[in-house]
């Protein structure tokens, strides 16, 4: 699971850097996180939060999200 789930942030990380930054100065991060998905193709649901969306375009749940945004927040890699 560690493994894919690296795998997947470092290919995700490689398209949002291919995908030119929004023209509009000032956007909130989370503006511009889901710009940088929609650039990619994915789209946020009607009833979709942009943390589903992340984990959606990552290949995990957002219960597996949360889990490495906490062990990241802890200190661990």
């Amino acid at each position: 699971m560690q493994s894919r789930l690296k795998s997947r942030i470092a290919e995700l990380e490689r398209a949002i850097a291919k995908v030119a930054a929004p023209t509009a100065p000032g956007q909130s991060p989370a503006l511009l996180l889901a710009s940088r998905l929609a650039a990619m193709g994915i789209e946020r649901g009607p009833n979709e939060s942009l943390a589903e969306t992340t984990a959606r375009a990552l290949g995990i749940s957002p219960r597996e999200l949360r889990a490495e945004f906490q062990r990241r927040a802890a200190g661990y890699t």
